[in-house]
C-alpha cells in the first residue's frame, strides 16, 4: 500500500525540493497540516531523490525510518533551462517491511510519460502552482487513491495523454519441472478455461490429476514434452499446480520438524484431512468403482489406468470445501454395489465402522517412518487404513508440509561384486538373502542409511512374489511388465552406470530407462560391481 507520493525537481535557487506532497505534510511541513506527522526527514535523502546526473535515468530506492522511498530521477538538458538542465522525481513511499517489486514499473513509467509531456508542452517545468493544487497534485492525488483502492488507475491528463497503470502481482520463477513430478492441480480449472488456450495447455490438463508423471501426460495428451513442460511451468507461475513424486507402495515417508505445529496439535487441520481422506465420504459412483470385484487387475499398470481418471482420485484438491458439512463421524449415504451376478447389496449390509478421527490420523501420520515402506506401514495398520483412501493420505502430507518423501538412489562404489550376490540370483531368484552389513536401514531417524541391493534391509517387499505388486509406477512404460530377466538387457552397463553416481533418484531412473522400480531392482542385481542403495 502507497503511503506518500511526492513530487521533487532542483530548484537553481534552492537546491533540491518538494513541490507536491500527499497527502500534505507528509514529507515536509505544510501550513494547510500542521498536524500531520512527518514521515521521514527530506534533508536525509535529498541527494538520493535528486542525485547527481550520472546517477538520473536509473531506479533509486532508500530506507529510512521504516519507510522505503522509490524513485525513478529524470535528468533533461536543454538550453531553455536554467544551468541548461531540469532534473525532476517523481517518488513513492512504502512501508520498508513491504514488498516493493509491483511498485517498480509504476515509479519508471510515471517518469517516462512525464519525460514525454516535458518534451512536448514543459508539462512540469512551467507549473507554478501553490503546493497542494494544480494538475500535478491532482494527479498525484488521484494515482494514490486508485493504486490503493483498485490497483489500476486511467487518468486523463490532456487531450492526448492518459496515464494507464495496473498493479500485476509478481510471482517469483517457477521451479524447473522433471519428466518424473507428478502435478495436482489446487484449483478447479474447469472454472477458468476456455478455448482461446493454447493447444498444448488444452491438451494435457485433462491427463493432470495427481497420477499420471508429466512424461506420461505427454504421452497420453501426444504432446511435445518441452512443450508440456513449458506448459506445467506456466501453471506452477500462477498456483495453479502442486508437483509431488510418483506414489508408490514401495516408497517410504517420514514425518518432517512441522509435524507437530501442524496436524499434531490443529484440530482444523485434522477435519480437513478426515474429509480429504476417509472413503466413506465418496460419491456413491466413487465407492461403486473402488469395491467393485470384476474390474480386470494389473499389479503392474498405473492405477487409475493410463487416460482414466477414477472418480474416486479427484483432478483437483480443492480440499478444505470438499465435503465442507461432513463431520469426521458422521455417516455418509450407503452406495449400492453391484456385481456381475449377485444381487444389489449396501455398505449398511456390511460391518459398520466409523471414519478415523483426527487422534486416528495423527497417530497414522506419526507411524511412518524412515527403513518402512507404505506397503510394510499398510499391513501394519490395515485395520485402521480400511476406509482410508492411502494415495490421498501421503498426498495431503506432503502438501501440508509435514510428511517428506525419502527418496532411493544408487550408488556403484567401484569395489567387486560380493560372489554371493551372483550365486543368490541365479540359484536363488526371488529370495531375499540378508548377510552381514553394517549398512542396515536406519531406527526410524531422520539420517541417511544405505543397504547394498541384495541386502533385506532395501525397501524393495520382501512379498513381492507371494502375491500381485501393489507400486504404483506411473513414470514407467505403460503396459503389463514382463518379468523375464532377458527383456532387461537392452539396458547395458554403460547406460546404466551413469545412473549409479548417488546423485540420481530411482523416480528418474526409472521414468528416463522406461522401466518399474522392480524391474531396475533386477536389473542392479546383474551389475558387475557392487552397488548400494541410498536412502535419503
Amino acid at each position: 500500500m502507497i503511503k506518500a507520493i511526492f513530487y521533487s525537481k532542483f530548484d537553481t535557487q534552492e537546491g533540491p525540493k518538494v513541490v507536491h506532497q500527499v497527502p500534505d505534510g507528509a514529507i515536509v511541513s505544510s501550513a494547510t497540516a500542521p498536524s500531520q506527522p512527518l514521515f521521514l526527514t527530506f534533508s536525509d535523502i535529498s541527494f538520493f531523490v535528486i542525485p547527481r546526473q550520472e546517477l538520473c535515468g536509473n531506479l533509486m530506492q532508500v530506507c529510512t525510518s521504516g519507510y522505503r522511498i522509490l524513485g525513478y530521477p529524470i535528468c533533461m538538458k536543454s538550453h531553455r533551462y536554467d544551468r541548461n538542465e531540469f532534473i525532476f522525481n517523481f517518488c513513492i513511499v512504502l512501508a520498508e517491511e513491504e514488498d516493493f517489486s509491483t511498485y517498480k514499473s509504476v515509479v519508471q513509467k510515471l517518469a517516462d510519460l512525464m519525460h514525454g509531456l516535458e518534451e512536448q508542452g514543459q508539462f512540469l517545468s512551467r507549473d507554478h502552482s501553490k503546493s497542494g493544487e494544480g494538475k500535478v497534485y491532482s494527479l498525484c492525488e488521484t494515482l494514490m487513491e486508485d493504486l490503493n483502492n483498485y490497483c489500476e488507475c486511467m487518468i486523463p491528463i490532456d487531450e492526448l495523454n492518459t496515464l494507464n497503470i495496473k498493479l500485476f502481482p509478481i510471482y517469483p520463477s517457477p521451479p524447473s519441472v522433471k519428466a518424473w513430478h507428478v502435478p495436482l492441480f489446487t484449483v478447479r480449472y474447469q472454472t477458468f478455461m476456455d478455448e482461446n488456450w493454447d493447444l498444448t495447455m488444452q491438451r494435457i490438463v485433462p491427463h493432470i490429476n495427481g497420477v499420471n508423471s508429466i512424461r506420461i501426460i505427454s504421452i497420453l495428451a501426444d504432446t511435445d514434452f518441452s512443450l508440456t513442460c513449458r506448459a506445467i511451468r506456466h501453471l506452477l507461475y500462477y498456483n495453479c499446480l502442486f508437483l509431488l513424486d510418483i506414489f508408490s507402495f514401495s516408497a517410504i515417508y517420514a514425518p518432517t520438524a512441522q509435524f507437530s505445529s501442524t496436524i499434531a496439535s490443529d484440530e482444523n487441520m485434522q477435519r480437513e484431512c478426515a474429509r480429504y481422506v476417509n472413503t466413506l465420504f465418496t460419491s456413491p459412483t466413487a465407492a461403486s468403482n473402488f469395491m467393485n470385484p470384476a474390474r480386470s487387475y494389473d499389479p503392474d499398470a498405473v492405477w487409475p489406468p493410463l487416460g482414466e481418471i477414477a472418480t474416486g482420485t479427484t483432478a483437483s484438491i480443492d480440499i478444505a470445501s470438499s465435503n465442507g458439512s461432513v463431520s469426521p463421524r458422521s455417516p455418509s449415504p450407503a452406495p449400492t454395489i453391484t456385481a456381475p451376478g449377485s444381487t444389489a447389496a449396501t455398505i449398511e449390509d456390511q460391518p459398520e465402522r466409523e471414519a478415523v478421527d483426527g487422534v486416528g490420523l495423527v497417530e497414522l501420520y506419526a507411524s511412518l517412518k524412515q527403513g518402512q515402506s507404505v506397503k510394510q506401514w499398510y499391513l501394519h495398520h490395515s485395520r485402521q487404513l480400511s476406509h482410508i483412501d492411502i494415495r490421498r493420505f501421503i498426498t495431503f502430507g506432503i502438501i501440508k508440509g509435514f510428511l517428506y518423501r525419502v527418496h532411493k538412489y544408487a550408488y556403484a562404489t567401484g569395489f567387486p561384486a560380493p560372489p554371493s550376490k551372483y550365486h543368490h540370483h541365479h540359484h536363488y531368484h526371488g529370495q531375499v538373502t540378508s548377510g552381514p552389513s553394517s549398512r542396515g536401514p536406519g531406527t526410524g531417524t531422520n539420517s541417511p542409511y544405505a543397504s547394498s541391493v541384495g541386502d533385506e534391509a532395501a525397501p524393495i517387499a520382501a512379498h513381492q512374489h507371494d502375491g500381485p505388486s501393489t507400486s504404483v509406477h506411473s513414470g514407467s512404460r505403460p503396459g503389463t511388465v514382463i518379468d523375464d530377466e532377458d527383456d532387461e538387457d537392452y539396458i547395458d552397463d554403460k547406460t546404466l552406470s551413469k545412473y549409479l553416481d548417488g546423485m540420481h533418484c530411482f523416480d528418474q531412473i526409472c521414468t528416463e530407462l522406461e522401466i518399474s522400480e522392480k524391474e531396475f531392482t533386477a536389473r542392479l542385481k546383474r551389475y558387475p560391481g557392487e552397488v548400494l542403495i541410498i536412502h535419503r
